[in-house]
């Protein structure tokens, strides 16, 4: 089977828990899955008075601070029981562009289950 590929985005505050690198590990084992982690900073990001302000507006999507989860897998069960578990430890990504750099059928698995569990998307 081809590789499931889905590139879930987050944006601050958008997590209902702080995404950790141990609890995708533990998931990784559980399902035999592929995930990555990576915390991007904005390039327009700045702090006032403890406000993180972002002018996001001529930036590309990569260019913005996000939590970015990259899951992946040959095998599709696999894939989505994985994807269900991180949605319900996280709650849906919830922007148009949340799913962008998805395979098509990985972003088609993601919005059916933000769909059942999370009523987004």
């Amino acid at each position: 089977m081809a590789e499931i590929t889905a590139r879930m985005r987050w944006y601050p505050g958008d997590v209902l828990v702080p995404i950790e690198e141990g609890t995708l590990q533990n998931l990784e084992e559980k399902y035999g899955v592929k995930i990555s982690l990576e915390e991007v900073e904005g390039k327009n990001r700045s702090e006032e008075g403890g406000i993180m302000r972002e002018e996001t507006m001529n930036s590309t999507i990569e260019e913005i601070t996000q939590t970015v989860v990259t899951l992946s897998s040959g095998d599709e069960a696999a894939f989505r029981g994985c994807a269900k578990e991180i949605i319900r430890m996280y709650r849906a990504p919830r922007t148009i562009f949340a799913l962008m750099g998805s395979c098509e059928r990985g972003e088609q698995i993601v919005k059916e289950i933000a769909g059942e569990d999370d009523g987004w998307m």
